[in-house]
């Protein structure tokens, strides 16, 4: 079986008339669609949380369940999605992402009751959600990669931590000058003219698409033919991708689903509460937002300096358990802050695990499985993810209006993060099929 391309994409411009790769075009639109996807919707909304809660009169739970709703949504959306990317390329979804998470913003700048705010957020957000974010950007980055997909989707994915340096301050720059109604108006605007057009002009799908290969090779790289045990060797870096349903009854599947689902929950507790727990242990609005903001300078420091090297260096697996072993240590620091300095500390601690979160959400299953396939099998692992989709930024806000704090909640996630490390522990790579995609 060989990779054969999504869609037919000859239009203006031409990939294959580029002075170089259009692999990279893909990149930098990914780290668009990461820097606005993410940044809007987890990054700019944990300033917004607050005052927007309180404007509208309802208690921080209700603001909170909105992120939970448009999670939720976008698991159970992934699956559509992913097989979408797989079959017709992410450039349509994606443009249309963009635009409806545009649109949306803008709208939400008019709502007057939670309900609305609850399907503007939860149930338009989170449909716009998958296309942007793992499921078809970062997976599309994947297709065009094979021998230096590492650093390509570390590139892309810099537009997370750089949306958290950005977009934290400016946020909150807006929200104290003016107010939330207009900081929803100007990055919904920004979507529109920086990602939804950039996306529906340049996107494609797959290198095969345009008539090129992965990773810029020339025509006669590629190789193909079965191999001794019956598998097919890939061109474009000597890859063997696994198909869909092979994949999904390996029990390695299932260990790392709920690995990452597990140890999911900080980044998605951290996303919407780091603001409001530093505000909460004494910090002053803006002290919060730069310490909340600092850790996406460790972010990009980290995944430029050492987790690059570490997916280059290190098999797989060793890479997961360190990861969960860091995000562990992380929600740790994070139940010690009393004050600016362990603010600022335990924000760096949080953004060096970080810096591994996004890329090893495409990596690990490239890795495993082969570029084939890899928009369904990803988007069935964040159908698998939405335990830590609901329990993330729910779970602590409940704990918050009980008690007062989020320590409760902390501590509850270090020690589920511990559960997380042992479940990778267990994820060995799986032996590949008799037949496999050529990817």
């Amino acid at each position: 079986m060989t990779l054969k391309p999504a869609s037919s994409e000859r239009s203006w411009p031409d990939p294959a008339g580029f002075p170089f790769f259009y692999g990279w075009v893909i990149v930098a639109l990914a780290g668009l669609c990461a820097f606005w996807g993410l940044g809007v919707v987890a990054r700019s909304y944990t300033v917004i949380l607050k005052p927007l809660t309180e404007d509208l009169g309802m208690p921080r739970t209700m603001g909170v369940l909105g992120i939970t709703v448009g999670s939720v949504v976008a698991s159970l959306a992934s699956p559509l999605i992913g097989r979408l990317v797989d079959q017709r390329g992410a450039r349509l979804p994606v443009a249309i992402s963009a635009t409806v998470t545009g649109f949306t913003l803008i709208a939400l700048a008019f709502v007057q009751d939670a309900w609305w705010f609850l399907v503007l957020f939860g149930g338009v957000l989170g449909l716009a959600r998958p296309s942007l974010q793992a499921v078809g950007a970062q997976t599309t980055v994947a297709k065009w990669f094979v021998r230096k997909r590492g650093r390509a989707v570390t590139y892309a994915t810099l537009g997370m931590p750089l949306s958290a340096v950005v977009l934290i301050p400016v946020t909150n720059w807006m929200v104290t000058n003016f107010d939330w109604r207009t900081a929803w108006i100007v990055l919904g605007t920004g979507i529109l003219l920086f990602l939804a057009l950039p996306a529906a002009i340049f996107m494609r799908g797959q290198p095969e698409d345009v008539g090129l290969l992965p990773d810029g090779d020339p025509p006669a790289v590629e190789r193909g033919g079965a191999g001794a045990d019956g598998t097919s060797q890939a061109r474009g870096g000597g890859e063997v991708s696994w198909e869909a349903g092979a994949a999904f009854r390996t029990p390695t599947f299932w260990l790392l689903s709920a690995g990452f689902a597990v140890i999911g929950l900080v980044p998605t507790m951290m996303n919407i509460h780091m603001f409001p727990h530093f505000t909460d242990q004494g910090l002053d609005p803006t002290a919060a937002a730069a310490a909340t903001g600092s850790f996406g300078l460790y972010v990009v420091g980290s995944r430029l300096l050492f987790w690059g090297q570490v997916f280059d260096r290190l098999p797989m697996q060793q890479v997961l358990v360190l990861w969960s072993c860091l995000m562990t240590g992380a929600i740790v620091a994070m139940l010690l802050v009393n004050g600016p300095v362990l603010a600022f500390v335990a924000a760096g601690c949080y953004g060096i695990a970080m810096g591994a979160t996004a890329p090893l959400g495409t990596l690990a299953w490239a890795r495993y499985y082969g570029r084939a396939s890899l928009g369904s099998i990803t988007g069935l692992a964040s159908m698998v993810g939405i335990v830590n989709d609901i329990a993330g930024p729910l779970m602590p806000s409940l704990v918050h209006d009980l008690t007062g704090s989020y320590q409760g909640a902390f501590t509850a996630t270090a020690a589920a993060c511990v559960v997380g490390v042992l479940l990778f522990a267990l994820a060995g790579v799986p032996r590949p099929p008799l037949k496999a995609a050529v990817a």
